[in-house]
């Protein structure tokens, strides 16, 4: 079964700045524990691919000359404000 979700350009800048968070926390918690080769768990996995997804709107939208959506001055807008 799929789901959609209905995003804002704020709302989707800020989903992807998230989950890119949580793949760098998860990937560095993974590297500096004493088995760095570890297998990702299942939750890393399912995060990465909803952030692969998110990230590929984003960019698609992002390089469509045709949209006005700028990926990195949505992020500037976001970092602007914390």
């Amino acid at each position: 079964m799929k789901h959609t979700i209905e995003l804002d350009d704020m709302e989707l800048t800020a989903l992807i700045i998230h989950l890119e968070g949580q793949n760098e926390m998860m990937c560095e918690s993974r590297l500096n524990s004493s088995n760095p080769s570890e297998t990702p768990d299942r939750e890393e996995v399912l995060l990465n691919k909803v952030y692969e997804k998110a990230f590929t709107i984003g960019w698609d939208k992002h390089i469509n000359p045709k949209v006005d959506f700028n990926l990195i001055k949505n992020q500037d807008r976001i970092y602007k404000y914390k």
